[in-house]
């Protein structure tokens, strides 16, 4: 029975759990204790689905309610018509004394909530989108400034062209806010990095539990006689900033061929 009327009369059954008045969904349990919610049929999107097969994100019509009510936002409300960002409180993971953020279940990552994995053979990663890890091709929106790769923040930019981050509450502090809302310095709880395990390094590990200097493998440059480590592309900076300046030099010299072919034309 569910407000004053039974199933048979047009009631939603209550989950079957003890305690809990959540609305069934599959097998007579609510989500939060283990009905599986219908995901987009979108190839490679694990989002709930919300109309016609899809979610918001892939074409899923949304009603005014279900839009944040600050000016100018278009982000989904969460809690009292707003979106995390305007003030809607975050669920926080059931585990007793955990304050991260729960993702599935009632739980964190951290207490086992569940998280996908690449879809790339024989790979561990953590789908990021499109059902792969950024290794294998996960697409990272990257700031709008002309010429910047790096990701962006908020506002379409990265914090070197104007992405606006969170900065500490406490007074006269202008460090970044880690956690509820303030930073390290003030009491934010943060993951702490691990060390090097070799006694007297105090060196960050990068793999094996060591740092580079100890033994940890990195992935080197492949440009040919180069040592340097491999940042992204799987050459080193120097070498991809040289292949950046190769491309442009291309793409101009290239579009002074086609001026010049018009002007022979003309």
């Amino acid at each position: 029975v569910r407000k004053g009327v039974c199933s048979d009369h047009g009631g939603k059954q209550n989950c079957k759990s003890e305690g809990c008045d959540n609305v069934a969904k599959e097998a007579g349990v609510c989500r939060k204790h283990g009905a599986k919610a219908k995901t987009c049929s979108q190839e490679g999107c694990a989002n709930v689905v919300r109309q016609g097969g899809k979610c918001v994100r892939h074409g899923a019509r949304v009603t005014a309610s279900m839009i944040c009510s600050a000016e100018d936002c278009t982000s989904r409300a969460q809690k009292g018509g707003v979106c995390r960002k305007h003030g809607a409180p975050a669920r926080l993971c059931k585990v007793d004394g955990c304050t991260f953020h729960a993702q599935n279940r009632g739980v964190c990552f951290r207490h086992g909530a569940e998280q996908k994995r690449c879809s790339s053979e024989g790979c561990t990663n953590f789908a990021i989108n499109g059902g792969v890890c950024r290794r294998h091709g996960a697409k990272l929106k990257e700031c709008s400034a002309d010429g910047c790769t790096n990701r962006a923040e908020n506002g379409g930019v990265c914090r070197k062209h104007g992405a606006q981050v969170k900065v500490c509450s406490a007074d006269d502090c202008s460090n970044q806010a880690r956690r509820g809302g303030v930073c390290e310095n003030h009491g934010a709880t943060v993951r702490k990095r691990k060390i090097c395990t070799v006694e007297g390094c105090t060196t960050r590990a990068v793999n094996g539990g060591v740092c580079i200097k100890h033994g940890a493998k990195v992935k080197q440059c492949k440009k040919e006689n180069c040592n340097n480590n491999a940042l992204k592309g799987g050459v080193c900076y120097r070498h991809r900033e040289h292949n950046e300046s190769e491309a442009a030099s291309e793409s101009s010299a290239s579009a002074s061929a086609t001026s010049n072919a018009t002007a022979v034309q003309v």
